[in-house]
């Protein structure tokens, strides 16, 4: 059983991709570059969440499937990873 059935607009839709595209590069680069994380653990979790983001995205886009899953963590991944990071650097710092 769904918890919601409904309709977005081509709009809406591409919107969304875009939105997981650039997730998934966030996450990316955060897992990349480590910005001083310490976990190697953490950073290769963000990469691989940020390939399965992006992975979906062009999938979307290129596969043109009937039914698309929108995942709200799209909206927030980004927004955790960032505050690891500022923790992180501010925990560097002291």
């Amino acid at each position: 059983m769904n918890a919601a059935l409904g309709e977005i607009s081509a709009g809406q839709e591409l919107a969304y991709i875009g939105l997981l595209c650039v997730s998934g590069l966030i996450a990316i680069a955060i897992g990349a570059v480590g910005f001083g994380l310490k976990s190697t653990g953490q950073r290769v979790l963000n990469v691989v969440i940020g390939v399965a983001f992006i992975a979906y995205g062009l999938y979307l886009l290129i596969g043109q499937p009937e039914t698309v899953y929108v995942i709200w963590y799209v909206f927030i991944v980004p927004i955790i990873l960032i505050i690891n990071v500022v923790k992180a650097a501010r925990a560097r710092k002291a």
